[in-house]
């Protein structure tokens, strides 16, 4: 390939090898190359290259071996780097109610199981009024609102930053968006998992917790098209 020669060769050459990883379908540990494989293919420096490579490694992409055997190979992906890339096709406009039921549905568990450890009794009290607000609107066409603002309250609960910014963030895209179809169809079943959601905050009992998630996933697999 001709040598990059402008000011933003490191992006450049990142970009490339991102973009090569992702249209080959390289999974995680194929080898991408030595490094003085790919400073000969792109015709850059060192220090370029470990510029570009140091990008990757960051964002998740590759990760370098050093020694014998050694090279850059594609890294295996974090939940977090996988969710990132996600979010990002939601600020894109590609999103699909595929693609937002299974963010929630991977961070479900982290965000209720802090709650569980970390909720005041403020946050209790507000938890509980939102789960009667659901209780009242359930059937309705504020069902769904209510059912998300539920959600969102008991992810505010959570210390991780990154985690309660994910989480929020999305259930504020739904809302706006009003994706058709991001509700499973109102069962009495499905009421008392969301209303055991609340209740397992309010005991601080991880064990009910787990019970609410269960069954919360496999009535959203239950509620897709098949």
């Amino acid at each position: 390939m001709p040598q990059i020669t402008n000011t933003v060769v490191a992006v450049q050459v990142a970009r490339v090898l991102e973009d090569e990883i992702i249209s080959q379908g390289w999974s995680a540990g194929h080898f991408v190359g030595r490094r003085q494989e790919l400073m000969a293919r792109f015709g850059v420096a060192p220090a370029t290259l470990s510029e570009a490579i140091q990008l990757l490694r960051a964002r998740g992409i590759v990760e370098a071996k050093p020694g014998p055997g050694g090279g850059i190979f594609v890294a295996t992906r974090s939940p977090f780097t996988h969710l990132s890339d996600q979010l990002l096709q939601l600020r894109e406009g590609k999103a699909t109610v595929e693609n937002c039921l299974s963010i929630l549905d991977a961070l479900d568990g982290s965000v209720l199981h802090d709650a569980v450890e970390n909720a005041s009794d403020e946050d209790i009290a507000e938890i509980a009024a939102c789960a009667e607000s659901v209780r009242a609107a359930w059937g309705t066409a504020e069902g769904p609102t209510a059912i998300w603002a539920l959600h969102a309250r008991i992810a505010q609960v959570s210390p991780n930053e990154l985690l309660r910014s994910l989480y929020t963030n999305l259930v504020d895209y739904i809302i706006a968006a009003r994706l058709e179809g991001v509700t499973a169809p109102s069962t009495p079943e499905r009421l008392r998992t969301h209303l055991d959601f609340a209740e397992a905050v309010a005991r601080r009992d991880h064990k009910l917790a787990n019970s609410a998630i269960s069954r919360h996933r496999r009535e959203t697999v239950a509620a897709k098209p098949s």
